[in-house]
């Protein structure tokens, strides 16, 4: 589970917002995992509203950082490609086998890396995004 008070938060209120929504979908996939009662299909719409949201989440995120010139764009973009094939893939192999033993495993496997993406990557590209004069947290 990802405690959203650990969540570091970024200068920018619509990312501040994806993020919270982002851990809560991720959240609530995990507690469908958890529950052995809980029916594959519902599981399913869960992680494709969980890939939908990061989709537009790092949409709007590129959007911005295309909008200002953010010079490492190709890094984090690249980072953004990394997971969502990623979480494709993992989609895909549910799709297939609907083994929850290996979706909990990526599911587990999320708050590390999403606190570290949004404590680096996103930080930086949010001070930046403010400096150039892009919206700002209120």
């Amino acid at each position: 589970m990802i405690d959203f008070d650990v969540v570091p938060k970024v200068v920018i209120d619509f990312m501040n917002e994806d993020h919270r929504h982002f851990t809560d979908l991720a959240n609530q996939l995990e507690a469908l995992l958890a529950d052995i009662s809980s029916k594959p299909e519902s599981i399913t719409a869960q992680l494709e509203q969980l890939l939908d949201h990061c989709r537009e989440h790092f949409g709007r995120e590129e959007q911005q950082m295309e909008q200002f010139n953010f010079p490492p764009y190709p890094v984090h973009k690249g980072e953004h490609e990394r997971v969502l094939a990623q979480m494709e893939s993992v989609a895909s192999q549910w799709h297939a086998s609907q083994d929850r033993a290996a979706l909990m495993e990526y599911v587990a496997a999320l708050p590390h890396w999403f606190i570290g993406h949004a404590a680096t990557m996103d930080a930086v590209t949010a001070s930046y995004v403010v400096r150039m004069g892009g919206p700002a947290a209120f």
